[in-house]
């Protein structure tokens, strides 16, 4: 009896413990000539999942108990994302190879995807200054693709770097160290409200990855292309009847003409 009493009360303090990030360590000024800076998130909580922002861009992942247990993503502004260290109090990264883009909001969330569901965020605001690095370019991408469309798209690196590409943060790893991207669109890469696609291509160089700059693109409906013939239709339309009124007035007015004469 003494044990089951024990165990309900380690489960409702359990219960009953905070979830929070107690404290984020994101640097406000980034100066010229610093290669790298340091951010960390402090947290008091049992989660399953943190993840690091910019934005509205994950750029890491720990997942405690996974396998592997992190993931990093390559997004304009960060040329390299190490991780110092993740565990049960703390999670701290190195970022470098900054440029000017990655300044912006950066956010760290934890969350708990298991009953009892917990979340909570913390964001601080990050100003590089004067930061320059030579990234991958990314060309070929249309602004809209439809279902069936060929998406190509060609990505200059340095010559000894493995290419990578992704597309919402997903890699494709079947044109790992290709500088090709040749794929049939479908409606699953788009994601949101309204839907689209943001391409990017990485290299790999020295341990370390260097993404391009992303590119949007959006869907278009192939309802879209129906409702143009009838625009079409009721425009030609237009054009016969206008012809025809046309056409009338001439005639009368030769008749005027030749009943007067």
């Amino acid at each position: 009896m003494l044990a089951i009493t024990l165990l309900l009360a380690a489960c409702a303090a359990a219960r009953a413990r905070v979830f929070n990030i107690t404290y984020l360590d994101v640097p406000e000024v980034v100066r010229p000539g610093q290669e790298e800076v340091e951010i960390e998130c402090r947290y008091d909580a049992n989660f399953t999942l943190l993840s690091w922002f910019k934005g509205s861009h994950e750029f890491f992942r720990y997942k405690p108990g996974a396998a592997p247990s992190t993931r990093s993503f390559p997004i304009p502004g960060i040329g390299t994302v190490e991780m110092s260290f993740c565990g049960p109090v703390a999670c701290m990264l190195k970022l470098g190879a900054l440029t000017e883009e990655a300044t912006g909001l950066y956010r760290c969330d934890i969350e708990r995807d298991v009953p009892p569901y917990r979340f909570a965020t913390m964001t601080a605001h990050m100003e590089v200054q004067g930061h320059d690095h030579r990234q991958p370019l990314l060309e070929g991408v249309a602004a809209e693709y439809k279902e069936g469309d060929m998406i190509e798209a060609y990505c200059r690196a340095a010559p000894d770097s493995e290419l990578r590409w992704y597309i919402n943060g997903q890699e494709y790893e079947e044109f790992r160290n290709s500088p090709h991207f040749k794929k049939r669109c479908t409606r699953f890469m788009f994601m949101g409200v309204p839907l689209t696609m943001l391409l990017q291509c990485a290299e790999f160089r020295y341990g370390h990855i260097y993404g391009s700059v992303a590119k949007k693109a959006d869907w278009f409906e192939i309802g879209d292309l129906r409702k143009r013939p009838k625009q079409n239709e009721v425009e030609n339309g237009s054009s016969v009847i206008t012809g025809t009124i046309g056409l009338l007035s001439t005639l009368l007015c030769f008749l005027v003409k030749v009943i007067y004469v």
